[in-house]
């Protein structure tokens, strides 16, 4: 195995395909041919995740029992591939500061260079889990925050970090996306694309859905995903107005189906989803909370999260003005390429990657960290 041992390793727990996946998927693909990559996913890992790696060109290995819980048994057996791979360095896709307890463990007692990537920050936790993930993060050598939002917990919680923000690359539009989702040529659809989870504030959509439906009486509402929430929702106030497609792959491609995206989470790092709208000519309107002021800028409406009443405002305000929407439209495209580009985010992953795994090398081929790159330190 020495000969062909991976130059960086990459571990993931998710047993749910989500933004963290998607990230990690277009990281890939960025760096298709230029490392010798190895996903190391949980044998629950959604087949999404698994087939689409393997198509990016990273060998996808599956370990037993990786799962968020920490359990010594998964450490264990997860150090032992480690060890076995001696890669130049160990990357942690971590969906939030409570996630990759097993994987930062194993690498530590596998004695290999661990980095991470660390995507949203939960709100609220408990003092004790907030302090458990303070020192977890101190271990790693660097930690990327996917925005200056995610930036500064870390930079609270003292550990080593860099901001690269994410790339996306324009999603595959879907042939018949409207017919697919159930549009009429004459509907004005508003969607949304996420999991059902309390985080992306599905029930402000369905509580605002009414009264824009009351003003805009063409508006559709259809929301793409899937996810624990979804009995909740559709027993909710405002369900009859939203329709729930359910879980689509390649969901990215359905947004240009859509007039305008509605992004009403409680809470986000980055936001993903407003980037792929941004970049399939669909206005944004989300919420103004984390990372989303960052990527929607002034792209896109911003509303105050958990408010039904100003989302519903600013959802009618586009319906009846063509202009703001393009207007919004051409600003969004301006932005999506000064600032979100795939190529950009590997090249600085890269970047950070190798200050990381230092003094060991890893494989040249997306150009040097410019000096303004370098490292931040709390």
């Amino acid at each position: 195995m020495s000969d062909r041992r991976p130059d960086v390793v990459i571990v993931s727990s998710a047993h749910d395909f989500a933004g963290a996946e998607v990230y990690l998927l277009a990281l890939l693909d960025a760096l298709a041919g230029r490392l010798r990559i190895e996903l190391l996913a949980s044998d629950q890992a959604p087949e999404e995740l698994r087939r689409r790696a393997r198509l990016a060109g990273a060998t996808t290995t599956p370990v037993r029992g990786l799962a968020r819980r920490p359990s010594p048994v998964a450490v264990v057996r997860l150090a032992r591939a480690l060890h076995r791979r001696r890669p130049a360095l160990v990357h942690v896709n971590l969906s939030d500061q409570g996630d990759g307890l097993v994987a930062i463990a194993a690498a530590r007692l596998a004695r290999v260079p661990v980095s991470a990537t660390l995507h949203i920050v939960l709100p609220q936790r408990r003092a004790v889990l907030e302090r458990l993930s303070r020192l977890a993060l101190r271990q790693l050598r660097e930690v990327v925050g996917v925005s200056d939002a995610v930036g500064g917990y870390l930079e609270r919680q003292g550990a080593r970090f860099s901001v690269v923000r994410n790339g996306v690359a324009p999603p595959a539009a879907v042939p018949g996306a409207r017919a697919q989702l159930g549009l009429e040529a004459d509907d004005f659809a508003i969607g949304g694309v996420g999991r059902l989870d309390a985080q992306k504030g599905w029930d402000v959509l369905c509580a605002a859905a009414p009264s824009v439906r009351e003003r805009i009486p063409t508006a559709r509402f259809v929301v793409v995903g899937d996810g624990p929430e979804r009995d909740a929702l559709q027993a909710g106030a405002g369900a009859a107005d939203v329709r729930f497609a359910g879980y689509r792959e390649q969901a990215a491609g359905l947004i240009g189906a859509f007039d305008v995206l509605a992004v009403p989470s409680r809470y986000e790092g980055f936001g993903l989803v407003a980037v792929e709208a941004m970049l399939a000519g669909v206005p944004v309107v989300a919420s103004r909370t984390g990372g989303l002021p960052e990527v929607v800028g002034d792209a896109g409406l911003l509303v105050a999260p958990g408010d039904a009443g100003e989302l519903a405002d600013a959802l009618v305000s586009l319906a009846q003005d063509p202009q703001l929407r393009e207007r919004l439209t051409r600003r969004a495209a301006e932005r999506v390429r000064a600032h979100f580009g795939h190529e950009r985010m590997a090249r600085e992953t890269l970047a950070a990657w190798r200050r990381a795994a230092a003094p060991q090398p890893l494989p040249a081929g997306l150009g040097d960290e410019r000096p303004e790159e370098a490292v931040a330190t709390a």
